[in-house]
């Protein structure tokens, strides 16, 4: 059987290939939902098991986090799945089609514009707080180099607000202005998420130079490996988003694929991120003493801002800030060491 050319939609070209690329984003959302489910059920479980009576009010906070971004997800999921049937199939003869009937404000559609905006804020302030703790103990002053990304967070929240309300209300003010929220909303974000894999990639990559210089490669790379710097910089949505505003800023109309799936993307990535937490393989504020203290060494080292001394069986790690740390070791048994701070 030929398939006719009459059975195609009167519509443009440009048209056809806009409702292509938000129906192939939808289909590659509920992809990336699923990868995002297995991944919260992961990340429960391994931070539940571990909590205890001690640590609680360290792993709760992460419960609750992962918990309502799944809440979020589903719900944004659900909403889009619904929205995309109105569109393609009980509301299609709508004036213009499913790529203008994307436009039409209803109950539905809002509940996947809020939900992926709240879901939005909540990652990019996880991949903030990453950046802070790897960043601790450099030399720099952290409000130095937390001031930019933390300014960038706020204008995105502030755009955030400004584009939910231009695209829910009804009100004469938003009605009326020429001022297009979406690209300053979605700029700020993805551009935030970009600049902070960067800077988190540039200190890993300086952290595992450093390391691999004094103690070899084979040490730390749960911490530095490739893998552990896509993982810790979200790169995985940065790539996303790069590709986003590559294709828009040409007038790609593909560029709504990945619009449609940035949000489930995102949670992903930071779902790998809370799952690297809960396995104890992200880093922390005491990573760099933990590495320098595994292996050790017959002299004192330098290892950019950082000092390491071993004498009479004991080791010293000094910070940038000042801070030390010694520790023990037994002269027969290693492996039982002492650690106080």
């Amino acid at each position: 059987m030929s398939l006719n050319s009459s059975w195609t939609p009167d519509e443009s070209s440009e048209t056809l290939l806009a409702e292509k690329g938000w129906l192939q984003g939808t289909v590659v959302s509920a992809v990336a939902y699923g990868i995002g489910v297995a991944l919260f059920f992961m990340c429960f479980h391994l931070l539940f098991r571990k909590m205890n009576r001690t640590n609680y009010k360290k792993l709760l906070p992460f419960l609750i986090y992962i918990t309502t971004t799944f809440i979020l997800s589903t719900l944004f999921m659900a909403a889009l799945a619904d929205f995309t049937q109105l569109a393609f199939i009980q509301y299609r003869n709508y004036p213009g089609g499913p790529s203008a009937f994307e436009n039409v404000s209803i109950p539905m559609d809002n509940i996947t514009d809020v939900c992926g905006v709240l879901t939005m804020i909540l990652s990019d302030g996880l991949v903030v707080w990453r950046c802070m703790v790897i960043y601790r103990g450099c030399m720099v002053p952290m409000w130095i180099i937390m001031l930019f990304p933390c300014l960038m967070f706020a204008a995105s929240i502030a755009m955030a607000i400004m584009w939910l309300l231009q695209v829910t209300a009804s009100t004469p003010y938003f009605s009326s202005t020429d001022i297009n929220y979406t690209i300053p909303y979605l700029t700020l974000s993805l551009a935030l998420n970009i600049i902070i894999t960067i800077i988190i990639v540039l200190r890993l990559l300086t952290y595992r130079r450093r390391i691999s210089k004094v103690l070899g490669s084979s040490y730390g790379t749960q911490y530095t490996s490739i893998a552990a710097m896509i993982v810790e910089s979200a790169a995985l949505y940065s790539t996303f988003s790069v590709a986003f505003l590559t294709l828009f800023g040409l007038n790609n109309a593909i560029s709504e694929t990945f619009l449609v799936s940035l949000t489930q993307v995102q949670i992903i990535a930071m779902l790998l991120i809370v799952f690297r937490l809960a396995q104890g393989k992200a880093w922390s504020q005491d990573t760099m003493s933990e590495v320098m203290t595994s292996r050790p060494s017959a002299q004192t080292t330098r290892v950019g801002d950082f000092g390491y001394h071993l004498q009479d069986g004991s080791k010293t790690f000094t910070g940038s800030t000042g801070t030390g740390a010694h520790a023990t070791y037994k002269s027969k048994e290693r492996d039982s060491a002492e650690l106080s701070v």
